[in-house]
């Protein structure tokens, strides 16, 4: 009996048993698969840890503008008045604990060779009503409703931490619910690490404080990797979730502080032109995106009719520095660039602790290779947005800061402009894993390299900022000093905490760095075709065989080429 060409090609073709090990291995998905649900609790947790840490390595109060924020939060919380004090200065009544705050930093506040054992802790009766005030008293509340949750509990310096722990959760979560988005891509090689640089050492310190500005930053990581992500790589199967998580996000960024509106509205623009007005129009369509939309947009209304009634953006009309000329203002801001980046990367305390001069020279070079990379691979149109956003992070505090400058000075400080700033990073990964311009093994060892960089650049930065305090940046660093600030809990316990978050984290990353490879079919192992006849060794071709092969184009990749209907 004989078969034709057409029953061969349908016959199924038999299959050989699968070994048991391997069995299980492809039933468990696709090489480099991770669970997104599973990145979204570990990187939650460890970085829940890792600002811990820090939350217990610097003495209460010693971040920029950390008592007025406590006193904010505090007296949202337990219902204080804000009374109106003076021009931009608020006042309540409440526990004594929070009037402390303003003091305790007072003798080390920029002063870095001063540890903060300085303050003689005159704690008095903690739990005695005390008029406390504040400079946030027309912040927008939603932060502050989340960190001043542990002020209902008894006064005391424990209740502090405890407010902390509250901003180290909720940046935590913000940036853990970027990692998931990014879980739930299958390339992501270049990404990964570039959320390792964008979390630089000072998006860490922010968020082991009571400052809006941890929000804004980690909420700022997240949605410019949801946001794009989801533009660039749609996938049906998860259009709802990660619109409803872009929508979450947007609410927590653009009611952080009075530019966040501005900043908000830089990540969308940079966002769609990267998708592309197609994919834009398509993600507008389709149905399943809007209640994320509508979340984000009911909550920027709200952020906007807020500034716009509190008056968070105010000071024109009162010439405060009458000898700031547009001239100085503009050679002072200039001047002063270097220093903003600086701060971006990490300057801890009140801004008078800056990390270890390796730490800014490590940085940089991990964000140069990435973005030279970045623009060398990606497209025109790719290569304005990263840019663009990296212009606009130079740009912007002399656009925000000259014209007003004879109302309200230079108050810029390089932590404004985080939310906007990480997406320089971000954006370079996001370009290059879709581009892969690099050897998939070379892509490797970098992802790694880039990672240890990072772990480093982090410890380091965490141990200046412990000794800062400790005994300040002129002691030794392993000699005892007299009277040393002690930490809630010992130094050296708090050295071994920081060592286990930070290779956590590193660690964390590297597990997600690995990207998917499609798995095989499970149960079966491909065998030959039946009716296959194994080929021939083929002649020598002679010059007409030659000629003729040549005159005939090259086969296209694809089995069967697409054909017109008629």
């Amino acid at each position: 009996m004989t078969t034709s060409a057409d029953d061969r090609a349908t016959t199924p073709a038999p299959t050989t048993p699968v070994p048991e090990g391997r069995r299980r291995r492809l039933a468990a998905g696709p090489a480099g698969a991770r669970s997104p649900r599973a990145v979204f609790w570990l990187s939650w947790a460890v970085l829940t840890a890792l600002a811990g840490v820090w939350a217990l390595a610097s003495p209460m109060a010693a971040s920029p503008d950390e008592p007025a924020h406590i006193v904010r939060a505090a007296a949202l919380v337990r219902g204080a008045p804000l009374e109106e004090a003076q021009t931009g200065v608020w006042r309540a009544e409440l526990p004594r604990i929070y009037y402390l705050t303003g003091e305790m930093p007072g003798c080390y506040a920029f002063r870095s060779t001063e540890p903060a054992s300085c303050w003689p802790a005159d704690w008095g009766d903690v739990t005695a009503t005390q008029g406390a005030t504040t400079s946030a008293g027309n912040y927008n509340p939603l932060y502050y409703a989340v960190v001043g949750l542990p002020t209902v509990l008894e006064p005391s310096l424990g209740t502090l931490y405890l407010m902390r722990l509250m901003s180290a959760l909720l940046g935590g979560f913000c940036l853990a619910l970027g990692l998931r988005s990014v879980a739930e891509v299958a390339r992501r090689r270049w990404v990964v690490p570039a959320v390792a640089v964008a979390t630089t050492p000072m998006v860490v310190f922010m968020n082991s404080t009571v400052n809006p500005n941890s929000v804004e930053a980690a909420a700022g990581i997240a949605l410019w990797l949801t946001l794009v992500l989801a533009l660039r790589e749609p996938d049906p199967a998860l259009t709802s979730r990660r619109w409803w998580r872009a929508g979450l996000l947007v609410v927590l960024l653009v009611n952080a502080k009075a530019f966040s509106p501005l900043f908000l509205a830089i990540i969308v623009l940079a966002a769609a032109v990267l998708a592309g007005w197609g994919r834009v129009r398509a993600a507008l369509a389709d149905r399943r995106t809007w209640p994320g939309l509508g979340l984000g947009v009911l909550g920027s209304v709200a952020a906007v009719l807020w500034i716009l009634r509190a008056g968070a953006v105010s000071g024109a009309g009162i010439i405060a520095y009458p000898d700031m000329t547009l001239r100085k203002a503009l050679n002072d801001v200039l001047r002063l660039t270097s220093s903003y980046v600086e701060q971006q990367f990490g300057r801890f305390g009140w801004h008078d602790t800056p990390a270890p001069g390796s730490v800014y020279l490590l940085l940089a070079a991990a964000l140069g290779l990435l973005v030279l990379l970045a623009l060398a691979a990606a497209r025109l149109r790719e290569s304005l947005v990263l840019a663009t956003v990296a212009l606009l992070v130079i740009a912007m505090p002399v656009v925000l800061q000259v014209p007003n400058a004879t109302q309200v000075g230079l108050p810029w400080q390089g932590r404004y402009l985080l939310a906007v700033s990480v997406g320089v990073p971000l954006i370079a990964g996001m370009l290059l894993d879709s581009r892969a311009p690099v050897a998939a093994a070379v892509a490797r060892r970098v992802t790694w390299l880039l990672l240890a960089l990072v772990g480093v650049v982090q410890l380091l930065s965490f141990a200046e900022n412990l000794r800062r305090y400790v005994a300040g940046t002129s002691a030794p660093w392993f000699e005892p000093v007299p009277d040393p600030w002690q930490p809630p809990l010992p130094a050296a316990l708090l050295v071994v905490g920081a060592v286990l978050a930070i290779a956590a984290w590193t660690v964390l990353l590297g597990w997600l760095a690995r990207e998917q490879v499609p798995a095989e079919p499970v149960g079966t192992a491909p065998a030959e075709p039946v009716g296959a006849v194994p080929a021939e060794p083929a002649a020598p071709a002679g010059p007409a065989a030659r000629g003729a092969a040549d005159a005939v184009p090259d086969a296209p990749r694809a089995a069967t080429a697409p054909t017109r209907p008629a």
